[in-house]
């Protein structure tokens, strides 16, 4: 895979996308373990939380391509 360079406006939407994933996957995986430890079904809650997990670690591949200026992607 190559990387690409990234514009500025490109930088702007990545890290504003990036930071939208991880905050929002953060505050939703905490609120499920909240949920859990409240006496909810244990395993949809923790499937849930797998879930925010995958999204916060996209969202820390895009801000972190934001923050370098450059990307990685497939042609």
């Amino acid at each position: 895979m190559r990387e690409r360079e990234l514009g500025v406006g490109m930088r702007v939407l990545l890290g504003l996308v990036g930071a939208a994933a991880l905050g929002a996957s953060v505050l939703v995986a905490a609120t499920e373990l909240r949920l859990a430890a409240r006496g909810s079904p244990l395993l949809p809650t923790l499937a849930a939380a797998a879930v925010c997990a995958v999204v916060a670690a996209g969202g820390a591949v895009l801000l972190r391509g934001a923050a370098r200026g450059r990307i990685v992607v497939r042609r």
